[in-house]
């Protein structure tokens, strides 16, 4: 046989549906914003720095190598050893966590936040 039929709940106020936003809360929605708006000035600040120094950096220069040399934008030097420094820094910190110290330990992990330093 079939089951009795249940009422659906009456719909809830609108008033008392919403929560009233603290100050606290809506102060970190509007920081949260702001530093949105930060970070996209500084990325667009950082793409006008790039294309400037693109155009400024046109010119060929002679690179010497130990055995010949070659013609080369310096825009590309430019580029490839920043790249280079940025991977290289990266490797470093990886390796730093990975290998042992002198004293032929490994590096000991915080557990759950705790800074060793401290």
């Amino acid at each position: 046989m079939s089951e009795p039929e249940t009422e659906a709940p009456p719909p809830e106020p609108e008033a008392a549906r919403l929560e009233v936003e603290s100050r606290f809360r809506r102060g970190i929605r509007y920081s949260h914003r702001t530093g949105l708006y930060v970070s996209l000035v500084v990325a667009i600040a950082t793409v006008v720095f790039l294309i400037l120094l693109i155009a400024q950096n046109t010119r060929r220069v002679k690179v010497d190598y130990v055995f010949g040399g070659t013609q080369a934008r310096l825009v590309w030097l430019v580029i490839i050893s920043a790249i280079t420094g940025w991977v290289l820094g990266i490797v470093t910190a990886f390796l730093k966590l990975l290998l042992p110290d002198r004293r032929g330990t490994a590096p000991q992990r915080p557990e759950n936040g705790d800074d060793p330093a401290r």
